[in-house]
C-alpha cells in the first residue's frame, strides 16, 4: 500500500512538473492565440456527461479521443457515433473505431468534421450580401496504435491529418496525441496521462494584400504580405479514476482530473458516473476555473441486441453566454 502511494505522489509531481517546463503558465491571455481550436470540443456524450474527466475512463470507442492509451482496455471491438450540435447552427460529427489487431496490439480509427450551412458573403457596402456563399470546414482523421505492456500498463499514440477550409484559404497540418493508462493494484484505482494536438505552428496556405500607409508620400501602399502562424491547441492531461462504491448490479464511478491547455489556464475536472443494473447509466461533471462552460450532466442505456450491444448516449453541458450544446452518441460492441 505505501509503495502505490508513492507511486501515486511520484507520478503527481512529476507530471506537474513536466508539465509545466513544456507548457509554461500563461493564463486566460493566451485565449485565442491557437488554430484548430474545433478539437477542443468535446465529442462524446458518455464523456461530456463527466465534464470530460474521462483521461483514466475507458467508456467506448470515443474514449481514444482523449488518451489513446484506452484503445488497449477493450476486449471487443467498439464503434462510437457521435452528433454535436453547437451554437449559431454548427454541428460536429464524430466516429471512431477500435479493435485488437493481435496479442495485446490494438489499433484505432477516428474521425471529426465541424461544418455548417454555406455562408452568404456580405461587403461594408453590400451588407444584405453579394450573392455569393463561402464555406466554412474543419475536419480530421487519426490512426491509433496501443500496446497493453503488462496487465496493468498501457500506451498509445494517435497520428491524424488535420484540415481547415474558410472560403478560399486552407490551412493543414499533422499532429500527435500520446497517453498512458496505469491500473494501481489497489482496488480499482487507475491512473493515466495524455498529451493530445502536439504538432508544429500552422498558417494558411498563400498570401493576402496588406493595405498600409506610407508616411513619406501619404499614399496607400499594397503589400503581398504571408499569413502569421500560430501553434495548434496543445493540451497535457492527467487524472485518475476509481469505483467508489460497487456491488453486483450497481456501480459508482469517481474521477479528478488536471487540465493544463497551451492556450488558456489550467483548470480542474470532477465527474461521476453511476451505472445502474448494468444498462443504465447517470452521469454529472463540473469544470473549475473554467470560464463560459462549468457543469454538466447525462445520461444512456446499454442493451444487448443479439450477438451485439448497443449503447446510447446524451449530455448537456451549460454555456453561460452561448446557447447550450446538445450531444449524442451510439456506440456498438462486437
Amino acid at each position: 500500500m505505501n509503495s502505490i502511494k508513492k507511486y501515486i505522489i511520484f507520478f503527481l509531481i512529476t507530471g506537474s512538473i513536466w508539465g509545466q517546463n513544456l507548457f509554461p503558465i500563461l493564463g486566460g491571455q493566451r485565449v485565442g492565440t491557437s488554430v484548430f481550436t474545433f478539437l477542443n470540443i468535446g465529442v462524446s456524450a458518455g464523456a461530456v456527461g463527466m465534464g470530460e474527466a474521462v483521461v483514466a475512463m475507458s467508456q467506448d470507442a470515443g474514449s481514444i479521443y482523449y488518451n489513446p492509451a484506452t484503445a488497449a482496455q477493450f476486449n471487443e471491438a467498439q464503434l462510437t457515433l457521435s452528433k454535436v450540435q453547437y451554437p449559431a447552427d454548427i454541428f460536429y460529427d464524430y466516429f471512431s473505431y477500435t479493435q485488437r489487431l493481435f496479442g495485446q496490439q490494438y489499433i484505432g480509427i477516428s474521425g471529426g468534421i465541424l461544418h455548417m450551412a454555406p455562408m452568404m458573403e456580405t461587403t461594408e457596402y453590400l451588407p444584405n450580401g453579394t450573392g455569393n456563399y463561402f464555406v466554412y470546414q474543419d475536419r480530421f482523421i487519426g490512426l491509433t496504435y496501443s500496446a497493453r505492456m503488462t496487465d496493468r500498463f498501457s500506451f498509445g499514440v494517435t497520428l491524424k491529418h488535420v484540415q481547415e477550409d474558410l472560403a478560399q484559404q486552407s490551412m493543414k497540418t499533422t499532429m500527435m496525441d500520446m497517453g498512458t493508462f496505469y491500473w494501481t493494484g489497489f482496488r480499482s484505482l487507475r491512473f493515466s496521462a495524455s498529451l493530445l494536438h502536439f504538432g508544429p505552428e500552422v498558417k494558411p496556405d498563400g498570401t493576402y494584400e496588406k493595405r498600409i500607409l506610407d508616411f513619406n508620400t501619404g499614399e496607400e501602399i499594397v503589400d503581398e504580405t504571408s499569413f502569421q502562424a500560430f501553434s495548434p491547441p496543445t493540451i497535457f492531461r492527467v487524472g485518475t479514476a476509481m469505483n467508489l462504491w460497487e456491488t453486483e448490479e450497481h456501480i459508482l464511478s469517481g474521477a479528478v482530473q488536471l487540465n493544463h491547455p497551451v492556450d488558456n489556464a489550467e483548470y480542474v475536472v470532477f465527474g461521476l458516473e453511476f451505472k445502474l443494473f448494468k444498462m443504465l447509466f447517470l452521469r454529472g461533471g463540473y469544470k473549475l476555473n473554467k470560464l463560459e462552460e462549468n457543469y454538466s450532466f447525462g445520461m444512456g442505456v446499454h442493451v444487448p441486441v443479439g450477438p451485439t450491444s448497443l449503447k446510447i448516449d446524451y449530455s448537456y453541458s451549460n454555456f453561460q453566454n452561448l446557447t447550450d450544446p446538445k450531444r449524442l452518441s451510439v456506440g456498438f460492441t462486437f
